[in-house]
């Protein structure tokens, strides 16, 4: 069946599951798995419409049952998974994605299963372990060869775990014994964990769910941590899923554990933190790079000019190139970088993401494997020099995650020697700080967890921005992880403490509708604050939801009734709606509170002239302009309006001030050519008129030649002479009039 087709009756499917209507839902379902010769599939669906039958009869008997209602939804949900089965084997056909490439290979090699496959790896790992002792080293070629054929056996497993679906009760029981193991290394668990997660994200399967939570409970710190960021970003995934009930219960052991209010709450705010990364990468790319290579010239002078004896002390306290930060810039942004990574914001994404291009980052599973010096790739016999001995101090390497370090670790092993010495002492200098920094801390335990979390996310993160064929994946940091939206989570997440840091957190660096989910949610479960209906207004506002933006912004007047910054949104919003009569009153409301702000003032006046009230407007316009006479921002609307309130000497007064005392627009002239109608000097008129329309910008690619006026600004000037007749009509100037002097002026010009 074609794909569009399948997945227009799959929605449909969804649609009857959630409104209850089973029957439809079961015949749809039907029809797909007859279509695709699906008898296993049409067995499990038969048994399914079976259970719902029977539930049927006794509820048409007004027999009581009080797990109806758990059994209809476990039905329903019975019923998508069994469509999920049915779309996967019709995909499975010619799909030429990742995924279904390794399971169509996988489904050819029907003898390695998952439990068969895990129990190999597991003695193999048994036996390089005794293999180890007795090479005494990696120097070794039967050490080479072993470890390559022990990582092929990783890749293997990653791929039958990723592409199992749904994982049957015997092969969810194999990985839950196996990797519960202590003969299998930590980093093994850990990618095969990752490759339940990976799977999870194709499509829903409890059993992945349940292995993660007992992945979480029972793993080692960092196994704990990734089995919680995969079990987080799953259930936020497929968060319109129904969890079955055995799902439900097992959460709620989950959250008799010590650790996991901690844990999600320190998980939360770094899956929050990661919708920065991109803005994070992008200063680095387009200002503090460039800045530092425009710089460069001036400190290759300042060096050349140096002794040759200089001490690197002195060097580093020249305040002649902290002087050439400061002017630039760069010393801030430096120090915003800084500052960024004191908070936990990921700044090695766009550092390391140009070396993602290594045939080692070809392959899947290597996005995920932990890093460790016991690689083929970094065999000492290899002839990389000694990257085993790099390696071994990588795994030391706090600050950065695995798939960085595997990064710099393939990138060292083509830089000479001598420049890879200068490399490495800096990482030595940078692990210092970062263990001196994590000895200050008096806690030691959150940091150490929220690090071991932070760094599960950035190897998730980069694989879905950065991995070659990465549009195959549906990115679950694409539009964020919001976890107030996973009904499962709610009671774990829904605290005004919590949602609060995650809220400020998108509030202050821009991002309106994260910000606003959040809000939103604190509003719901918290007494009224004024505080929070600012920033929703606010929020709104960045969004362009105006109207709703005013009803924010309302609510918060109602509870602080004096709050400048209210009233000021509020007129704002109310003029932007066009509502002058509500915003003079906020603005007037405004100027109570702070009477000599020259910008209440303006908008005032503005709101006085919108609504016609002119004698009004200049009473407000000469206030803001002696309040802030240098500017001249109230000359141009005080100007019109004193030409509106037919006060002519004085509108020519202040008009022919604009013109002299600042850069003139082609609106001052056609101004003074409405003044001068108004008051009968047609010539002056006309000549203004001119001015207006030959002032006007030239259009980019404008066809006028020799002097000759570009139609668009004719067509302007047109256009502004239309809109400005009703105003004319006020001061006394016919309307039949202005098409006449336009013509006129279009004789003459065109």
């Amino acid at each position: 069946m074609k794909k569009q087709l399948f997945s227009e009756i799959k929605d449909k499917i969804r649609k009857y599951v959630a409104s209850a209507r089973l029957r439809e839902a079961f015949s749809l379902a039907r029809s797909l798995s007859e279509g695709n010769m699906a008898w296993e599939i049409s067995q499990a669906l038969d048994e399914a419409e079976q259970s719902y039958r029977s539930l049927l009869s006794y509820a048409v008997s007004g027999a009581e049952d009080p797990g109806r209602d758990e059994m209809t939804a476990e039905i329903g949900e019975t019923i998508l998974t069994i469509t999920d089965r049915l779309e996967r084997l019709n995909t499975a056909l010619e799909e030429p994605t990742l995924y279904y490439n390794t399971l169509r290979y996988r489904q050819t090699i029907p003898s390695e299963t998952i439990a068969s496959q895990l129990e190999a790896y597991r003695k193999a790992c048994a036996e390089v372990s005794v293999l180890d002792i007795v090479a005494g080293g990696v120097h070794s070629g039967a050490y080479v060869t072993t470890t390559t054929e022990r990582e092929q056996f990783e890749r293997d497993i990653f791929n039958l775990i990723w592409t199992a679906f749904p994982l049957s009760r015997s092969e969810a029981e194999a990985i839950e014994t196996t990797l519960g193991s202590a003969v299998l290394p930590e980093y093994a668990v850990t990618l095969f964990t990752w490759a339940i997660i990976m799977g999870g994200l194709e499509f829903f399967d409890a059993r992945r769910l349940r292995l993660l939570c007992d992945l979480y409970e029972k793993g080692s710190e960092r196994v704990s941590a990734v089995a919680l960021v995969g079990l987080l970003i799953v259930m936020h995934r497929w968060r319109d899923r129904r969890f079955p009930q055995s799902l439900r219960v097992r959460f709620e052991a989950l959250r008799e554990l010590p650790s996991w209010r901690q844990d999600l709450r320190l998980a939360y705010m770094e899956l929050a933190r990661t919708r920065d990364t991109d803005r994070i990468s992008a200063k680095i790319r387009d200002e503090i790079v460039p800045g530092m290579m425009k710089l460069r010239p001036e400190f290759d002078r300042k060096f050349s000019a140096m002794p040759e004896a200089v001490d690197s002390e002195d060097m580093e306290a020249n305040p002649e190139w902290q002087e050439l930060l400061d002017k630039s810039g760069l010393a801030d942004k430096l120090k915003e970088m800084s500052e960024i990574q004191e908070e936990g914001g990921d700044i090695m994404m766009g550092t390391f993401s140009h070396l993602k291009q290594f045939p080692f980052f070809s392959r899947l599973p290597n996005w995920f494997i932990p890093f460790h010096s016991e690689r083929s790739e970094f065999a000492d016999n290899s002839g990389n020099g000694g990257l085993h001995k790099i390696a071994e101090m990588f795994e030391q390497l706090g600050f950065l995650c695995d798939s960085d370090k595997y990064s710099l670790l393939m990138s060292l092993s083509h830089v000479p020697s001598a420049q890879r010495d200068v490399v490495l002492g800096q990482l030595n200098a940078q692990a210092d700080q970062f263990n001196e920094l994590r000895a200050a801390s008096l806690d030691l335990s959150a940091d150490t967890r929220r690090a071991v979390i932070a760094r599960q996310i950035q190897n998730l993160f980069r694989f879905f921005r950065l991995f070659r064929r990465k549009g195959e994946f549906a990115n679950p940091f694409e539009k964020g992880v919001n976890l107030v939206a996973v009904p499962a989570l709610v009671a774990d997440v829904k605290e005004p403490e919590l949602l609060s840091l995650i809220a400020e957190f998108y509030f202050s660096h821009d991002y309106w509708q994260e910000a606003l989910d959040v809000f939103e949610i604190i509003d719901g479960i918290s007494e009224p604050s004024a505080q929070i209906y600012q920033k929703i207004g606010h929020c709104l506002m960045k969004l362009g939801r105006t109207s709703d933006a005013v009803a924010a912004l309302e609510k918060a007047d109602m509870l602080d009734n004096r709050s400048p910054w209210t009233l000021g949104r509020l007129g704002r919003c109310h003029s932007l709606l066009e509502n002058h009569r509500s915003a003079l009153s906020a603005y007037e409301r405004l100027e109570e509170l702070r009477p000599d702000k020259p910008s209440n003032s303006l908008a005032i006046g503005r709101a006085h002239l919108a609504l016609h009230h002119y004698p009004e407007a200049v009473k407000a316009f000469y206030k803001a302009f002696y309040l802030d006479e240098k500017s001249g921002k109230a000359l141009r609307p005080l100007a019109w309006s004193l030409l509106m309130d037919k006060q002519f000497d004085q509108a020519r007064k202040y008009m022919e001030k604009i013109l002299t005392d600042f850069e003139p627009h082609p609106d001052d002239f056609l101004n003074l050519g409405h003044l001068s109608l108004a008051t009968g000097n047609f010539p002056e008129a006309r000549n203004f008129y001119r001015l207006s329309i030959l002032s006007r910008p030239k259009p980019a690619g404008s066809s006028a030649q020799d002097g000759s006026v570009p139609r668009q600004s004719l067509d302007a000037f047109i256009e502004d002479m239309r809109a400005d007749t009703p105003a004319l009509s006020r001061i006394g100037v016919s309307p039949a009039l202005v098409p006449l002097i336009v013509d006129a002026l279009l004789y003459e010009l065109s």
